[in-house]
């Protein structure tokens, strides 16, 4: 009886272990597909959440693109970058490359120029039928330095001749890769009208990579919009090409009072000797505004001769000129004095204005010094 008995128990400790180990493994198998399962779940979570917020998605592909710009694992290169094809990936991509520094931008740049897949991507986008879409694509050409898309630009520029900001990011593109050829072709064209404004052009010019006094003459040789010939003029001004002064010397014989403003200007700042004659004339022209500019790019060009021609200006009738007349004078080697040499010229506005002069630059010299 007790033989019997102990066998029964045996039996059920055996049948409770087994129990047991299967109860173990089933919570093991469990909590393995409930990992799995939640690893999917946050994975389609996270799809979704990028497709209804454009917010996250451009954080989920910034960061994507910064993990490849630091060499983890896992990201080998643009294609492992899921989205990255989509507008929102090219918008996450000149995000990233406005906030990096020059060093992962460069890094971010030989990245693209190696991969023909993204290359061929932006060939396919720049011929794209919506304008903002090719204006992003642009940027981004624009931003790297991408070589290789100047066709795709000028098209891009004649196939939307009335948008401004396309004309404008295209253009940048072009200055930004240092394409002389396609400027000297575009800008010379008579066909190609400008809708940018002035002060933009300008900044485009700053923003040129390649040889800007090649550039400059190219341009100045050849029929070209005002807005051009004076952004180039200025231009030579401000980058110190004194080795282009004789193509600028001829604009002052021009009947357009800003193109002669600007080039009396320009020949001034570089101090060209054979326009000082010239310019000294212009400080009795009958327009006040050449006056005022002749004014003061006489005391720049001719600093040791240009007295009595300044004193002459002080006198004038117009503000501006009287202004410009009174700052140069004031920084002559030798001012001349105000009761000794302007108080004699008997001129009410004269005095007011050199005594002005005299106290703003007072203020300013005790202003430096503290």
């Amino acid at each position: 009886m007790h033989a019997w008995i102990q066998a029964v128990i045996d039996v059920l400790i055996v049948v409770m272990a087994s129990i047991l180990v299967l109860f173990v493994l089933a919570l093991v198998i469990l909590h393995i597909l409930t990992t799995t399962n939640n690893k999917q779940v946050e994975r389609i979570k996270r799809r979704i959440m990028r497709m209804l917020s454009v917010t996250q998605d451009l954080d989920f592909l910034r960061g994507q693109i910064m993990r490849l710009l630091a060499h983890e694992d896992g990201i080998a290169g643009l294609r492992d970058i899921r989205g990255i094809r989509s507008n929102r990936g090219t918008i996450a991509m000149t995000l990233v490359v406005e906030e990096v520094p020059a060093e992962q931008k460069e890094a971010l740049r030989e990245i693209i120029l190696a991969d023909e897949w993204y290359l061929a991507h932006i060939h396919r986008r720049m011929a794209s039928s919506n304008a903002d879409r090719v204006g992003v694509f642009t940027k981004l050409i624009a931003e790297l330095r991408l070589p290789g898309f100047e066709q795709d630009i000028i098209r891009e520029l004649r196939r939307w001749p009335k948008r401004a900001d396309n004309q404008e990011i295209g253009l940048l593109a072009l200055f930004m890769c240092g394409c002389e050829d396609e400027l000297v072709e575009l800008l010379g064209d008579s066909s190609f009208r400008l809708i940018i404004s002035f002060r933009s052009l300008q900044e485009l010019f700053v923003q040129y990579t390649g040889n800007k006094a090649a550039l400059y003459r190219r341009l100045l040789r050849q029929e070209c919009d005002l807005y051009i010939t004076r952004a180039c003029i200025r231009g030579i001004g401000v980058d110190g090409l004194e080795e282009l002064c004789e193509d600028v010397l001829p604009y002052l014989e021009s009947t357009n009072t800003n193109l002669l403003i600007d080039a009396v200007r320009t020949l001034g700042k570089l101090r060209y000797a054979p326009a000082v004659e010239a310019i000294r004339a212009f400080t009795r022209h009958e327009a006040w505004t050449v006056r005022s500019t002749a004014a003061s790019a006489l005391f720049d060009a001719a600093p040791e001769s240009c007295r009595d021609d300044l004193l002459r200006c002080l006198c004038d009738s117009e503000w501006w000129v009287r202004f410009h007349a009174a700052e140069a004078l004031s920084a002559l080697p030798n001012p001349p004095d105000l009761e000794t040499d302007i108080a004699p010229l008997d001129d009410r506005f004269a005095y007011e204005m050199y005594r002005f002069m005299l106290e703003r630059n007072a203020l300013l010299a005790e202003g430096k010094a503290s």
